[in-house]
């Protein structure tokens, strides 16, 4: 493994760093600035979710009571007496999952030498510092991907066990080996180009219609919808990552469909996938206009969700490495705006 310097230290000299890691690095392996992101597709279906449960309350008002009216009241406070139980679960889920598959990704890149082949500034470029390739201990690493996976599986457990639906076990075991296997393992699928799809499926369509399904017991067009455009969001997180590390990335031999189909190719796809998401965005803005007085909050998260993009492919445009982490910052807020723009606008047409 190469040694590290600091600006202005003589190469020769190897800067040191404890086998434990420092606060600071730890902190950093955390990627803080993927955490709100990686909860924001939980929180769309939670949103999704309460149309569902209010329809249920929608009854007839003669007598006798329909039965229907009589069951669904019954289903009502069955799913209202575990819903937010329910939620904060589903949310530690995909919490935690973030955090394993970021240590994990430290772990195996580090171990597979991925990492050797980043430049020597990352300090002074938006690269955050590895753990393992900045001399910490590997399996203090791993540990760590561990004890967070874990923390998801027991959290995952508890919506399971709460709703009865123990066949979301099959779906957990594949979040937790999706974490692990994206750059873990003999074949690690995210040096195949493969990391932006299984992200739009775990951080997509799992995280949103799992959440909805687990509160309410089926899904809807809406689910259907805030999923895709979460998927699509969070694969263009991943998507303006790799293509800052492009350059490495072709060094180590880890070909994401970024270093398969180039830069330029690489950012016209990102804004290919950016249509959908915004356009919906839009779409919330102006129907919430006909249903409620409340039209203008809807219309402030698709404003900020339109200048985020803007600002996105204006940064991607410039190819300069040391302005990435502006548009990945701003592909995060891409999301977070979309999230926001879709929670507020089923509350403001209930």
């Amino acid at each position: 493994m190469t040694q590290r310097t600091k600006p202005g230290q003589d190469k020769d000299e190897p800067l040191r760093v404890s086998a434990h890691g420092s606060r600071t690095l730890w902190i950093q392996a955390f990627r803080p600035r993927t955490l709100p992101a990686s909860i924001a597709p939980v929180f769309v279906g939670i949103a999704s979710a309460v149309p569902i449960l209010e329809e249920l309350q929608t009854c007839p008002d003669i007598y006798p009571v329909p039965r229907h009216c009589v069951v669904n009241r019954q289903t009502y406070e069955q799913l209202i007496g575990s819903f937010w139980v329910v939620a904060v679960a589903c949310v530690l889920v995909a919490l935690f999952l973030q955090i394993a598959v970021n240590f994990a990704n430290d772990y195996s890149d580090g171990i597979r030498g991925s990492d050797d082949a980043r430049s020597d500034d990352e300090g002074g470029s938006d690269k955050p510092q590895r753990l393992v390739a900045s001399g910490v201990n590997p399996k203090y690493v791993f540990t760590a991907a561990a004890v967070s996976a874990l923390m998801a599986a027991v959290a995952g457990f508890v919506a399971i066990v709460v709703t009865g639906h123990y066949w979301f076990l099959a779906i957990g075991v594949a979040c937790i080996a999706a974490c692990w296997f994206y750059t873990g393992g003999k074949h690690p699928y995210g040096y195949a180009g493969l990391g932006e799809i299984a992200v739009f499926i775990f951080f997509g369509l799992i995280a949103t219609l799992g959440t909805q399904y687990l509160l309410v017991g089926s899904v809807d067009g809406l689910g259907v919808l805030g999923a895709i455009n979460t998927g699509l969001l969070s694969s263009v997180m991943l998507m303006v990552n790799n293509i800052r590390d492009i350059d490495d990335d072709m060094v180590s031999g880890k070909r994401t469909i970024a270093a398969r189909i180039g830069k330029l190719w690489a950012q016209r796809l990102v804004c290919a996938m950016l249509v959908i998401p915004v356009a919906s965005t839009v779409f919330f803005a102006v129907s919430s206009m006909f249903v409620s007085d409340f039209w203008w909050l809807p219309t402030i998260f698709a404003v900020v969700n339109v200048s985020c993009a803007f600002v996105a492919i204006r940064t991607l445009r410039g190819f300069n490495p040391h302005k990435f982490g502006k548009a990945l910052a701003f592909s995060g807020f891409i999301l977070l705006s979309y999230a926001a723009a879709h929670v507020v606008a089923v509350a403001v047409a209930l």
